[in-house]
């Protein structure tokens, strides 16, 4: 039987997975009314973010075997313990990649604790044995996909929340898109 980088046999059944923290229900409802607008005012052409898939992306861990979800539990558990500490995000400015055909958010001033926390996250599974993108992280919110953009609104205010805990997540395909299902969450100190 065929393996992945990861080790995990092609033709059995994986999930995919990856570490996220998501907006408050205000924060929510905000980016959501902003991928509303972009499309709305066809700014811009593209396939929108569904409000309650509207999310931070910490580490991407990919496709791997249901047993593994227990191991990344014990990851995320380990960092929650040394004191991972909450922490502001805002996003401060509306974006496009052209090349990747991506609408984000893009966050302001980055927070130390974030971070930190992807950097314990990546150490951690890296340890674990899990291989991971070698790319330097960058943080942004993905608002629209596919998308085509003649211009791109000014955010007339910025969208902040606190964070307060992250979650493994696993994405699931229906007919309706992408439905993200929590597998774990851990909470940050305050």
């Amino acid at each position: 039987m065929m393996r992945t980088k990861d080790n995990t046999e092609i033709g059995r059944r994986t999930v995919r997975v990856f570490f996220a923290i998501w907006p408050d229900s205000k924060a929510q409802r905000q980016l959501g009314g902003l991928v509303k607008r972009l499309r709305l005012e066809t700014l811009c052409g593209g396939r929108k973010t569904k409000a309650e898939n509207i999310h931070l992306t910490l580490v991407f861990v990919g496709e791997v075997h249901p047993d593994k979800l227990e191991i990344l539990c014990r990851v995320a558990s380990g960092i929650r313990d040394s004191g991972a500490h909450a922490f502001d995000l805002v996003v401060e400015k509306i974006c496009y990649w052209k090349h990747k055909g991506i609408v984000y958010g893009e966050i302001g001033r980055i927070p130390q604790e974030l971070m930190n926390l992807v950097a314990a996250l990546q150490d951690g599974l890296s340890d674990a044995g899990f291989s991971l993108e070698q790319r330097a992280y960058r943080p942004h919110i993905t608002l629209m996909r596919n998308a085509s953009c003649q211009t791109l609104p000014e955010l007339m205010e910025p969208i902040a929340w606190r964070v307060r805990e992250w979650a493994l997540v696993k994405s699931e395909q229906t007919s309706d898109g992408s439905v993200y299902v929590p597998v774990g969450r851990w909470s940050l100190d305050s």
